[in-house]
């Protein structure tokens, strides 16, 4: 299953238990948050201001949305993170801190 695919089917209100429009607004509402959150940590860790162009860098496999999705369908239907990535086509070593758990 491609990702587009795992998002649609994730994003289903029977798996995530959210209607779409809500859900929408949810990734509105928190997705600059997670991001200012993660900039944060990385400034800390860094200790100081960043040293390569924005952008650059790794790239996720999974983006706010997929981690939102992922996260809400694990505390709705208790899919481990196991089975969460095979849903994605993605290694445990990604869905495992792809679950938001703070």
């Amino acid at each position: 299953m491609k990702i587009k695919q795992a998002r649609a089917t994730m994003a289903h209100p029977a798996f995530c238990g959210v209607a779409r429009q809500h859900l929408g607004e949810l990734i509105e509402e928190l997705a600059p948050r997670w991001e200012a959150r993660c900039e944060s940590a990385r400034h800390k860790r860094r200790r100081g201001a960043r040293r390569r162009q924005a952008g650059a860098g790794p790239k996720y496999e999974l983006v706010f949305t997929d981690r939102l999705l992922a996260t809400l369908v694990h505390l709705r239907t208790g899919l481990t993170h196991e089975a969460l990535g095979v849903i994605y086509e993605v290694g445990s070593s990604t869905s495992d801190p792809a679950v938001i758990t703070d």
